[in-house]
């Protein structure tokens, strides 16, 4: 069936929902709903390939920033960041930013959501959905269950290959006084300390939410679900009923241009899952938004709400990196995808991959590192995230690494540290830029607006160097490549930070919850309308979003199928920040992995 039919096919019809956005919440609702009978349909702007070679092999990260999967954004100019525009990556696939991330599984901390303070979100509230939604390969279910879960769609792993810059790290770390900890999910002790990074991986290969809960509902032939791709949706239809406005449907444009309305059934709903960016885009071009920003573009408002777009939290970082001795050229795994300082691929690694779904390819190069409190005075958790590479950066903006490295023929080895402010304080903004949908809204992601996030990354480079300056690194440290050995000052520090600060990819919080949505993710002021993503994250909690993400997605589907749902007052928590034994100690000796000349992992 050609988009233009299927287009015409899904517009023919009524359903019960509408998903607007195919990304990693999307799926998660696709599939909850249309498996409990109601007649669903996913609209996605991008394509269906998400089972695509360099998208399902998790170090094929490397070739999918800045291409026809990725919405390639960019800010307005970040105004505490020299004024640079910084690029955010955005999956523009079924699967969306789950397709394109670094499969980080973090879920930050218990404390983090009771921060939250609303009702029914607390820690002990959404530990259950975490739980539920596990499929656990690692085997931390049996030594916590309460924590850890197996048989759900999301998948949780180790990446089975470990290069001996990365233990080496690991080592670093005890010897800088870092404690080590195994389990970053495992909120009966405290996140502080340096691990490994479990990973949503199922069987070597990434865990999307297009594998894990689109596609066996697609295979199965669920007659429940439409899917649509190549569908833009332009806004939601809100109409003045007798109690208020109420949303109808969609207005949605195919890859051709032609435009379509679809309803939904009375008593249906329309859920935005369109991201941080999109769906706050979608209610300000739907009429839901700051009266006076609708105003400037001739949108008619239709409910005054001020916090639409506002709050953005992303995670900021910056880099530390080292080339390596001479004797060592070949250690890192830039060397070890390529042959010979090539553009050719090394296809020892590709063949381990396709038969035994272990060896290099199973990382997407940052599977170590740690969470550190720089200021314990200050902070009652861990405001750092160190991501640790077993390869040399080729600019200090690590994101532009990644993008480059595909158009480099000579990457020389090396290591790095990237600094991460896990629990920023920043806030940044989505707005208009015109009524029209085809213009893409204005961004600021207010990176480094507040003192302490600088601070944070500061400490971040200096911790860096100390682990660098660790005997553990001492057989294979070269010079340090950035920020370089003359920045020395914390004035040079933080200059350095500022030209090069760049994104984690984790942007929440443009629809919170208290103020644009409710506790069961209703926008306010409109009936039958949800955003039931990563925007309703009213505080960023301390680690990569795509798992709260599954989780938020797995309340909403609760509370759409299941409206008398309890919502436990605040008040009422029983353990969660105050009780939960943070003197819980850590394992305190690492996993040493052993590696064969061809990069593989031991089995």
């Amino acid at each position: 069936m050609s988009p233009k039919a299927a287009a015409e096919e899904a517009a023919a019809a009524e359903y019960d929902y509408v998903i607007c956005g195919g990304g990693l919440a999307g799926c998660v609702l696709a599939n909850r709903l249309s498996s409990a009978g109601k007649r669903v349909l996913m609209l996605e702007a991008g394509g269906a390939d998400y089972n695509a070679f360099k998208i399902k092999v998790p170090a094929g990260i490397l070739k999918l920033f800045q291409t026809e999967v990725d919405w390639t954004y960019f800010s307005e100019g970040e105004k505490a960041c020299q004024g640079r525009p910084i690029y955010l990556c955005r999956g523009k696939v079924l699967g969306g930013s789950s397709c394109t991330n670094v499969l980080l599984h973090h879920r930050g901390s218990s404390a983090d959501y009771d921060a939250w303070g609303v009702n029914g979100w607390t820690g002990e509230d959404v530990l259950p959905f975490f739980v539920k939604s596990q499929d656990d390969a690692t085997g931390r279910s049996k030594e916590s269950p309460l924590h850890h879960g197996t048989g759900g769609e999301w998948s949780m792993d180790e990446v089975r290959y470990q290069n001996v810059l990365s233990s080496t790290f690991l080592k670093a770390a005890q010897e800088a006084g870092v404690p080590l900890n195994d389990d970053f999910n495992n909120w009966a002790r405290p996140q502080q300390g340096a691990g490994r990074f479990q990973v949503s991986e199922r069987n070597g290969a990434r865990c999307s939410g297009a594998t894990a809960y689109l596609e066996p509902v697609l295979k199965a032939k669920n007659p429940n679900l439409a899917v649509a791709t190549g569908a833009k949706v332009q806004k939601v239809n809100i109409a003045q009923g007798e109690d208020g406005p109420r949303a109808q449907g969609v207005v949605f444009r195919d890859e051709r241009g032609n435009t379509y309305e679809v309803n939904v059934k009375e008593g249906g709903e329309v859920l935005l899952c369109g991201g941080a960016i999109t769906s706050p885009h979608w209610l300000l071009l739907s009429g839901v938004g700051p009266k006076k920003q609708l105003a400037e573009h001739g949108i008619e408002c239709v409910v005054d709400s001020s916090e639409v777009g506002q709050n953005l939290q992303d995670h900021p970082a910056a880099v530390v990196s080292y080339g390596v001795s001479k004797k060592h050229n070949g250690i890192s795994v830039t060397s070890k995808l390529r042959l010979f300082g090539t553009k050719i691929p090394n296809l020892a690694p590709v063949l381990q991959w396709l038969f035994a779904k272990r060896g290099l390819l199973t990382s997407t190069g940052c599977d170590h590192g740690a969470f550190y409190n720089t200021n314990e005075e200050k902070f009652a958790q861990p405001d750092l995230q160190m991501r640790f590479l077993a390869a040399r950066a080729l600019s200090a903006d690590g994101m532009s690494t990644f993008t480059n490295f595909r158009e480099s023929s000579k990457h020389p080895d090396g290591f790095s540290f990237q600094s991460i402010a896990v629990r920023p304080k920043s806030r940044g903004s989505v707005s208009l830029r015109s009524s029209d949908p085809e213009n893409r809204p204005c961004i600021d992601c207010g990176y480094l607006n507040d003192e302490d996030d600088v601070a944070t990354l500061r400490e971040g480079i200096k911790l860096g160097r100390r682990l660098a300056a660790t005997a553990a690194f001492a057989p294979y440290r070269g010079e340090e490549v950035y920020p370089g050995a003359d920045v020395v000052t914390d004035e040079q520090i933080d200059d350095y930070i500022r030209s090069s600060a760049h994104t984690a990819n984790a942007i929440t919080g443009t629809c919170a919850m208290g103020t644009v949505v409710d506790e069961n993710l209703r926008v306010k002021g409109v009936a039958g309308l949800r955003v039931c993503d990563a925007s309703t994250i009213p505080v960023i909690p301390g680690g990569q979003t795509a798992t709260p993400t599954v989780m938020i997605a797995e309340r909403a589907a609760q509370f759409i199928l299941n409206p008398s749902t309890e919502i436990r007052p605040v008040a009422k928590q029983r353990w969660g920040s105050t009780t939960t034994p943070a003197s819980a100690p850590a394992n305190e000796a690492a996993e040493e992995v052993p590696e064969q000349d061809d990069g593989s992992l031991v089995a």
